[in-house]
């Protein structure tokens, strides 16, 4: 047992020295009034998504979608306002 432990060692080690995937996507723009509507709202049940995951056209039922899963789960909803701020800011930066 003491041999296959000092065997394994080196590859758990080696292991750790792997580089890391971020869990948080890049942000255009990030210091933009979207960009933290997105942080704020999105990062509470998952890194919030790069705005070229969709385009401009599916980006308004994603955030409908959301909505009504914050509305399930009984998280605050956004409001008119930052909700028309984090939709300007996805189609500016959508996929084509």
């Amino acid at each position: 047992m003491t041999r296959f432990v000092l065997l394994l060692l080196p590859l758990l080690l080696s292991a750790c020295e792997l580089p890391q995937q971020s869990s948080h996507t890049v942000l255009p723009d990030p210091d933009s009034e979207g960009a933290l509507v997105m942080k704020q709202y999105c990062s509470d049940c998952h890194a919030p998504p790069s705005p070229a995951a969709h385009t401009a056209k599916e980006w308004p039922n994603v955030i409908y979608r959301m909505q009504e899963r914050r509305r399930m789960k009984a998280y605050t909803l956004m409001d008119e306002r930052e909700e028309k701020l984090l939709l300007d800011y996805l189609k500016e930066y959508a996929k084509s």
